[in-house]
């Protein structure tokens, strides 16, 4: 039997790498709506982007580039299941 968590959907909502273990959790979020699960995406999705980009301006990432953008894969792939 899974134990429930506590949940602060705010601060889900503003840092969701934190209270997630992956996207895919989003998606199973019973307490969002479906807006709020892919708003809470794209949130994700946009600072994962503003991450690459940065590394792509030669700011030193110590090669963490290909896990970022794994997980922007998977941030995608999460968002599609929501349509």
């Amino acid at each position: 039997m899974r134990t429930q968590r506590a949940l602060n959907r705010t601060l889900a909502k503003q840092n969701p790498e934190r209270a997630f273990g992956s996207p895919f959790e989003i998606v199973g979020e019973k307490l969002f709506t479906k807006g709020e699960k892919i708003a809470t995406l794209n949130r994700w999705r946009q600072s994962l982007l503003k991450e690459l980009d940065a590394s792509g301006e030669g700011m030193h990432t110590y090669g963490i580039s290909a896990e970022r953008a794994r997980l922007l894969e998977q941030v995608e792939a999460a968002r599609n299941q929501l349509g």
